[in-house]
């Protein structure tokens, strides 16, 4: 046992990353970190067997992510019986593309002394630039079925299965046609002040991708400006014809038997990482609303959804989508009734409460379709809205006050009694098959607990909103750069999107588990239960 640990190194401490960028005599370090994972490598443990005073560096050049693996230790294992050190150049070439195994000084060189550097720019279109802290930022996306997109993310994706729970990378030999589906947007630096002239003023912050699945299916979506004609999507002809391959294009795999972007689609985000050295200073902040404002004015995009996110992506998301609602007409107007038709209560105790008579359901489902927000999560949204309309001191009182129910003389103790009916019936969908095994007296307990979880959720973030200058007092100017939501910002999400935020050392669930992208359909918005328990997340 005393060999074993004398042997074995932390794979996480002993990987390093840095992006580098040429110097005035030789390649400098931009930025230096350890990953959050390796246990998709090396192994459940995250244990390298076989070296003392191991050293693992992987470094990419700041600009077109060329990457280079430099392996160096003290001393190495020498091999008895069927017990050898790790091989890890070949633990690794699963992971990197064969040019990361060039040796350090060709890298070197190439860092230092390539012409075309100083003439580079990402590949694709600028869709936004900004500033933070005096740095200039600029926002680029393109196709995955770009030669030079394709290149970029073959370079840096193993970075995906270092920081993102669950992630995986994405299959770049597929067909044309399927990487055509992708869209890659990157965030960079750009630069004024360079240690050479010879370099890029260009160096990678982060990136998201994201993915089209095609509905196939009439729909009709809203337009993003409320008051607007309707827009009506159609499949093209060649797409709804059926017909026998005429000619050698028609066979060729490669091509589709008709133009994708002529489909209505639902964008998901997949995966969305910041760098390390690049957290909380707003980026994944501005990613993400300029992700959702591409998608918003794509008119063929019916909705932008996301991929398994974690609890930090889920608070970015819920921030970036409530400071937009609330720049709307309608939204911050929504607020529930005091008072329902007597007939709704001459019934039988335990009636449920119809959702139309505590929401106009038309006018939320138009201003969902036109905002492009999935089901689940502009519930959310509207839920965390209208509990903001109560006074905190009622929503303080949890169920103390709610003992007169509909009947209670205040206006505010009965929206606080209709806004729990309403979380209450969108607990019990999404978890219907779960709660109904449970006696009745065990699934009101279950659901009571479950609202309390919520309204913590809720007075979290509206808390934290006001603090940072947002909610129903944010301001527009405001409302882009809160760095209070950026704390798990390069946790990522998941193609796997989403990165969990446990400890390196913990022990994580479901380690390994391969998640596949699979087309959502409205059961899925409406999540599936878990054994045992009954679940509040966003998601969708």
């Amino acid at each position: 046992m005393a060999d074993q640990e004398e042997w074995s190194s932390n794979a996480n401490e002993a990987l390093n990353i840095s992006f580098v960028q040429a110097g005035q005599q030789s390649p400098v370090k931009l930025s230096t970190f350890h990953p959050k994972f390796t246990y998709p490598i090396f192994g459940e443990e995250e244990c390298i067997f076989g070296y003392q005073g191991l050293n693992i560096t992987i470094r990419f050049a700041a600009y077109d992510l060329l990457p280079n693996l430099s392996v160096k230790y003290d001393k190495k294992f020498k091999t008895v019986n069927d017990t050898e050190a790790l091989n890890i150049e070949e633990t690794l070439k699963e992971w990197m593309p064969e040019v990361s195994f060039e040796p350090s000084a060709e890298f070197n060189h190439r860092i230092q002394y390539d012409t075309a550097a100083s003439n580079w720019k990402p590949p694709g279109e600028l869709v936004e630039s900004y500033q933070s802290r005096g740095r200039n930022f600029e926002i680029w996306c393109a196709d995955l079925i770009d030669p030079a997109v394709r290149q970029l993310i073959d370079h840096i994706q193993i970075l995906i299965s270092l920081f993102i729970e669950g992630g995986t990378p994405i299959p770049l030999d597929d067909a044309d046609w399927s990487l055509a589906k992708w869209r890659i947007f990157f965030v960079y630096e750009k630069s004024t002040s360079l240690a050479s002239s010879s370099t890029s003023p260009y160096s990678l912050v982060g990136y998201c991708s994201t993915y089209r699945f095609n509905t196939y299916s009439p729909s009709v979506r809203t337009s993003p400006s409320e008051g607007k004609t309707p827009l009506t999507f159609t499949l093209p002809a060649d797409a709804t014809t059926s017909t026998k391959p005429t000619s050698q294009e028609t066979t060729d795999p490669n091509t589709p038997p008709f133009s994708l972007s002529t489909l209505p689609f639902r964008a998901r985000i997949s995966q969305f990482l910041i760098l390390p050295s690049h957290q909380s200073h707003s980026h994944g902040t501005r990613l993400y609303q300029t992700i959702y404002t591409h998608f918003l004015h794509t008119p063929a995009c019916t909705e932008l959804t996301v991929e398994d996110p974690n609890e930090a992506f889920d608070d970015l998301r819920d921030y970036c989508d409530y400071t937009h609602l609330l720049t709307t007409p309608t939204f911050p107007l929504l607020t529930l009734p005091t008072t329902l038709p007597p007939t709704l209560f001459a019934k039988r105790p335990g009636t449920r409460v119809p959702t139309a008579s505590l929401l106009p359901l038309d006018r939320l489902a138009s201003l969902r379709h036109g905002h492009k927000l999935a089901p689940r999560q502009f519930a959310r949204l509207v839920e965390m809205h209208l509990l903001s309309t109560i006074p905190p001191f009622i929503r303080a009182s949890g169920t103390a006050r709610l003992t007169q129910k509909a009947r209670a003389k205040g206006d505010d103790d009965r929206r606080w009694y209709y806004w729990r009916l309403l979380v209450k019936q969108r607990v019990y969908k999404r978890n219907r098959d779960v709660l109904a095994q449970l006696e009745r007296t065990d699934r009101v307990e279950k659901c009571e607990e479950t609202v309390g979880e919520v309204v913590g959720e809720y007075e979290r973030l509206l808390r934290r909103m006001r603090e940072r200058g947002g909610g129903d007092t944010m301001t527009s100017s405001e409302r882009i750069g809160v760095e209070g939501f950026e704390g798990g910002e390069g946790k990522g999400v998941v193609n796997g999107t989403a990165a969990a935020a446990a400890d390196t050392g913990a022990v994580r669930r479901e380690r390994g588990k391969k998640r596949k992208v699979v087309v959502e359909e409205e059961s899925e918005l409406e999540g599936t239960p878990e054994p045992k328990k009954v679940k509040e997340g966003a998601g969708g």
